[in-house]
């Protein structure tokens, strides 16, 4: 009798220590399969919101964009002398999984000076990333966040003796006119809080 207990109690061993290795190589096997899984399913996630290439507008009010990244935002008689205008940079825009046609991506200020020279500035402020405005009575751009404030050249102006809390000028813009007067824009986001333009 004792000889069966014994060869039960070896069975039940046999048993549970071939449960518990079939058990034990599911739980690793299920490690590391769920591994690459989740890779899988974060990269196909993550990709479109990692793809710069489709963050940028495609085309502008007008011509649209030229292959150096210009876009057409007004023409030389839209832009009056001295004083700057506000204009807007509409595109059609993609972000990771949306197309959206003639979308405002932004927003940018012309001016032509007297020898008919046109420069153009962005209108967030380079400190926090506020929108700046034109204010003719102080012929300055100010921003309303935290008392930035900006010559008509963009550089940085000093109000009441108070500190101006922007890292740098108003970003500057690159412009190209075309033969039939059209004005171009290169469009380009720069990071704030920085000291040097970074695009982003």
């Amino acid at each position: 009798m004792s000889e069966t207990n014994d060869s039960s109690a070896e069975e039940s061993r046999r048993g549970f220590l071939g449960s518990f290795a079939a058990w034990a190589a599911a739980l690793v096997g299920a490690v590391l399969g769920v591994g690459p899984v989740c890779v899988g399913v974060y990269a196909f996630i993550m990709d479109p919101l990692r793809d710069k290439s489709k963050d940028l507008p495609k085309k502008s009010r007008g011509s649209g964009a030229d292959s150096e990244g210009f876009f057409r935002v007004a023409s030389v008689d839209e832009i009056a002398s001295v004083v700057p205008r506000r204009f807007t940079i509409v595109a059609d825009k993609q972000d990771a999984w949306n197309f959206i046609e003639n979308q405002a991506v932004g927003s940018v200020y012309l001016q032509k000076s007297e020898t008919g020279d046109i420069s153009c500035f962005h209108t967030t402020c380079p400190h926090a990333g506020c929108s700046v405005a034109y204010e003719q009575d102080s012929a300055a751009y100010h921003c309303p966040c935290h008392n930035s404030s900006f010559k008509l050249d963009g550089s940085k102006l000093e109000v009441d003796g108070s500190t101006n809390p922007s890292p740098r000028p108003l970003d500057k813009l690159d412009v190209k006119v075309d033969d039939n007067n059209n004005v171009f824009v290169r469009y380009v986001d720069y990071y704030t809080g920085k000291h040097d333009q970074i695009e982003k």
